[in-house]
């Protein structure tokens, strides 16, 4: 070989990294800018439910504190229940805030496993579904340890 034929390859070797190196950067950045979008309006949501709910908590709360105090010291002491304000709203916010989170969760998943197989069939040719598979199941496994659990707080909330 000499040396001409020689930095020819290489050269032609070096574009074609650095075509795969440019493509395979912009689909990372199209991936994070459609998660961050999924992140933004999962954000957005979840701070409307709650404020919602909280609003609602505190407005019941104002309610029952003028009619305790329209019904004097003696009538609380003998009905306390009846003056505390409701917890549904607490429970339905924690119940679609976790809901939300979940969903939000399977939309990144599905988005960073296109973009992940995208790089890779760039740069291999051909999708790794392999891997993909064993994010997922790792995924899934978390997922219903995270429900199970969110499962036993919302009962427990609900009881008291």
């Amino acid at each position: 070989m000499n040396v001409q034929s020689l930095i020819t390859e290489v050269t032609g070797r070096a574009e074609k990294f650095a075509a795969q190196g440019q493509e395979v950067a912009t689909i990372g950045f199209d991936t994070l800018k459609t998660a961050n979008s999924i992140v933004l309006e999962s954000a957005t949501t979840i701070a409307k439910t709650n404020a919602d709910a909280a609003t609602a908590i505190f407005g019941d709360a104002k309610v029952n504190f003028e009619k305790a105090t329209k019904a004097g010291v003696q009538a609380v002491i003998a009905n306390p229940v009846a003056y505390i304000p409701a917890t549904t709203p607490a429970v339905e916010a924690f119940n679609a805030t976790v809901q939300t989170l979940l969903d939000t969760k399977g939309e990144l998943v599905k988005t960073f496993e296109g973009g992940y197989s995208t790089i890779v069939a760039t740069i291999n040719g051909t999708p790794a579904k392999k891997a993909v598979k064993a994010a997922a199941v790792k995924t899934e496994t978390a997922v219903k340890s995270t429900v199970k659990a969110a499962a036993k707080t919302v009962k427990a909330a609900a009881k008291k």
